[in-house]
């Protein structure tokens, strides 16, 4: 019997070794939603496979029944984050019952996944617009040039259309890039959280809410927070500046 548990022992806690874990975390995150990550799983084990292991995420457990030898797999897992601000994962436990469901098996497996959660979107209270003519903030004056100035370069995502791939940029990389241009639809605001009612974290979400909506509405957004001055943008990657600016924002 004790050359059995300590046979099982050998078995489990080798089924939990050499595996490397890579995990990507998405770009915009809010409290309390699940937001879509991917585990990629490489097993270095060129003898034996793995079997019935389990890796726990903030909010979510992320199952693998089967694993070969030298195989790699990548895993879509909902993950959820409670609170605003920025942190990291930097271990994953990794548990199994092999070879014997007597006992479940643990380790800590090194990750390094940089997150920022950003403050959940608030609406307005009742009666409070958030139109291109009331919405709380500042209007800024327009800037100069006519519309489709260029305002940025990011990642393709399939839904720009490719009229702006940047091509060149393109070529000199392994994946397509696109030009933002900047929009001249309406009139640019600018967000001060202070003038929005509420808590300090109900402000700091209604200032979310609002740059979500208006710059989906085409509105070029910027941001004022104390002696911070963002100017008015409407790309996507604008967008989530002004949102990562809030979800780091303390009190005075």
């Amino acid at each position: 019997m004790l050359g059995f548990m300590a046979a099982s022992g050998v078995f489990g806690l080798r089924n939990l070794q050499r595996l490397d874990l890579l995990l990507l975390l998405p770009d915009e995150i809010y409290p309390g939603v699940p937001a879509q990550a991917t585990l990629q799983v490489t097993t270095r084990s060129r003898s034996l496979p793995h079997f019935l292991l389990k890796f726990h995420l903030p909010g979510a457990v992320a199952a693998v029944p089967f694993l070969r030898r030298g195989d790699s797999i990548r895993l879509r897992v909902p993950v959820i984050f409670s609170q605003r601000g920025a942190g990291s994962i930097d271990r994953i436990a990794v548990t199994s019952p092999f070879p014997v469901n007597f006992f479940v098996r643990s380790i800590s497996s090194k990750v390094a996944a940089s997150y920022l959660v950003f403050p959940g979107p608030k609406p307005l209270p009742a009666g409070a617009a958030a139109g291109e003519e009331n919405a709380p903030g500042e209007r800024t004056r327009q800037r100069q040039g006519g519309s489709g100035e260029l305002e940025g370069i990011s990642p393709y995502t399939g839904r720009e259309p490719l009229k702006l791939v940047h091509w060149k940029l393109s070529a000199r990389h392994d994946e397509l890039f696109v030009k933002e241009m900047q929009s001249e639809q309406g009139t640019p605001l600018t967000i001060n959280p202070d003038e929005l009612p509420g808590t300090f974290e109900e402000r700091l979400s209604r200032a979310v809410f609002l740059i979500n909506s208006l710059m989906a509405a085409g509105k070029a957004v910027g941001l004022q927070l104390g002696a911070e001055s963002l100017r008015p943008g409407i790309s996507r990657s604008h967008r989530l500046k002004l949102l990562g600016k809030l979800a780091c924002h303390a009190p005075d």
